[in-house]
């Protein structure tokens, strides 16, 4: 927990977090300085009228967007897109095997030497328990202000319903990250600290110090409460941008149904999933959840885009004067250096990787692959995000296609009559992308999924989903999926490999990557709690991940 909070929040366009700038207490290490900063308003106060509670609760979507960044070398705090702006995206994707990181600039993380201090681990722990102590306080202000008759109790349970969506979001990245998947042992594994508490007084900081990390079961009902919470008072949709950066009841729905696909509880999955999916060819979402439906092209579909379209759920927002800057903005990251119309100016860091670009399961006409990656020096990068000038482009959290996927997934591993209706769907996401003969025919059982786990990697590639997926399919029954035989994280390309004579969907070359394996049973599989985080709670001591 990190109660030294002057200056946490940069002065971006969202400086409303003045009023909240208190809550980020309990991130990191208790070192408590101040527990009401000179440029905060006070709790009191931020709850006050209707437009302080309305800019606190924006707050924490800003917290969500743009936390800090700190390199641990005494430079000052920045910003990098923690936790989701843009860090998750990139990170979920350097630690798997289809990118290439081709400036070792995500070395420690791409190549497994994370220590209890590394930056990577340090800002995504602090950043997300940052989100979620906001939310809390947040959540306790506005119920407040409801007995106080300041806004609607209606009011109160939209906003509530939005801080319960970003806690439940802020714990499942923890999860990633710092536990064990739910398939191991059922959820007995220990988890995170669970808080659904502020941290913003003496006696709640002893109290948060104190807690034990909660099992992953645990973390998963009242991540999975918090969304029944969010589906019920939610509205279904929203104007213009607030569509798909405010949370929505179609959101909590979606991200329910994500955590049931890790959980391998299909039946739950494809419950949630139902209210989401209608028909039987071509798939939209009711109106009153929304109204999703995917785009035309993978081009339309590319997540990145400001505009607002009917297949984006959940994006954060990012804007010309609130980014994730060169050093993390989507655009600098997957964006090739090349100028358009062939590339975006990025800095190139992360380019697809050849295995990735030569697999069976990607026709060499896939729209995904001619529209979607562009070459530049010999590698392929992503063409999803486009602005590299002032890193707008939005970081896509939940997308229709991923439900449409997620649906096939629980429907296929169901099995019977529903494979069939499991086929329509995955050839609906890869209907857009490829010619007729190129669709699936009659598959079913393990080929049918594992042709579903093979469209998320072409479809979802560049939006972080490739940890999450190595993560859930390393252990349990569906540990036979896993890309790595036995689980763990598979064999990845370094960038001396990622040059044009490998790429090459013709011949398809298959490339032994450079960077070794890690067997699930390996430590480094999982990142360690923050050393300052097990120094500074007693209820942590001897309680990391083992190997740390």
């Amino acid at each position: 927990m990190n109660n030294n909070i002057l200056g946490l929040f940069a002065p971006h366009r969202l400086r409303v977090m003045a009023l909240v700038a208190f809550l980020a207490l309990g991130s990191t290490g208790c070192e408590v300085t101040d527990l009401q900063p000179q440029d905060a308003i006070s709790e009191t106060l931020a709850f006050n009228t209707p437009d302080r509670i309305a800019l606190a609760v924006t707050g924490v979507y800003n917290a969500a967007q743009s936390g800090y960044y700190d390199a641990l070398n005494g430079t000052a705090l920045g910003t990098r897109g923690y936790p989701f702006g843009s860090a998750a995206t990139a990170l979920g994707d350097v630690r798997g095997e289809d990118v290439v990181d081709m400036a070792g600039f995500f070395g420690i993380v791409g190549l497994n030497n994370i220590t209890p201090s590394s930056p990577n681990v340090v800002n995504m722990w602090n950043n997300l328990y940052s989100t979620i102590n906001q939310a809390n306080v947040v959540i306790e202000g506005v119920r407040k202000a409801a007995t106080a008759g300041t806004i609607t109790a209606a009011n109160a349970a939209i906003y509530e319903g939005e801080m319960r969506f970003l806690r439940a979001l802020s714990y499942h990245e923890l999860l990633l990250n710092f536990a064990r998947p739910y398939n191991d042992n059922n959820g007995s594994n220990p988890g995170v600290p669970y808080r659904d508490f502020p941290v913003n007084t003496i006696e709640s900081l002893e109290k948060a110090r104190a807690l034990d990390r909660s099992s992953v079961s645990v973390v998963y009902d009242k991540m999975l409460e918090d969304l029944d919470y969010a589906e019920t008072n939610l509205p279904g949709t929203r104007g213009g941008s607030l569509k798909v950066t405010r949370a929505t009841k179609g959101a909590a729905i979606a991200l329910k149904q994500r955590l049931r696909i890790h959980q391998s509880k299909w039946a739950e999955a494809k419950a949630e999933g139902d209210k989401l999916v209608t028909g039987t060819t071509t798939f939209t979402a009711p109106a009153a959840n929304g109204g999703y439906s995917l785009q035309g092209s993978p081009d339309a579909a590319a997540p990145g885009r400001t505009t607002v379209t009917s297949e984006n759920i959940f994006s954060i927002e990012n804007s010309a004067d609130d980014n994730a800057t060169t050093n993390g903005s989507l655009a600098s990251v997957f964006g090739s250096a090349a100028a358009t119309p062939v590339g975006v100016g990025g800095r190139g860091l992360e380019a697809i990787s050849p295995n990735l670009f030569n697999a069976s399961f990607i026709p060499c006409n896939d729209r995904r692959r001619t529209t979607l990656m562009q070459q530049n020096a010999g590698a392929y990068y992503s063409f999803k995000y486009k602005d590299a000038a002032t890193y707008s482009d939005f970081a896509p959290l939940i997308r229709y296609a991923e439900v449409i996927l997620n649906q096939a997934e629980a429907e296929a591993n169901i099995g019977g009559a529903n494979s069939v209706r499991a086929l329509a769907l995955l050839n609906a996401v890869r209907g857009r992308a490829v010619d007729a003969a190129d669709l699936y025919v009659g598959l079913t059982g393990d080929a049918l999924i594992q042709a579903i786990l093979n469209e998320r990697r072409i479809e979802l590639i560049a939006e972080g989903f490739r940890w999450d997926d190595i993560h859930r399919l390393s252990v349990g029954p569906s540990v036979r999926f896993s890309p790595r035989p036995g689980g763990g994280i598979p064999r990845k390309l370094d960038s001396s490999q990622a040059i044009a004579a490998n790429y090459n969907c013709t011949t398809r070359p298959a490339i032994n990557g450079s960077v070794a394996d890690i067997p699930y049973t390996d430590y480094r599989f999982l990142w360690p709690i923050p050393a300052s985080e097990i120094a500074n709670n007693p209820g942590l001591k001897g309680k990391n991940n083992p190997g740390y």
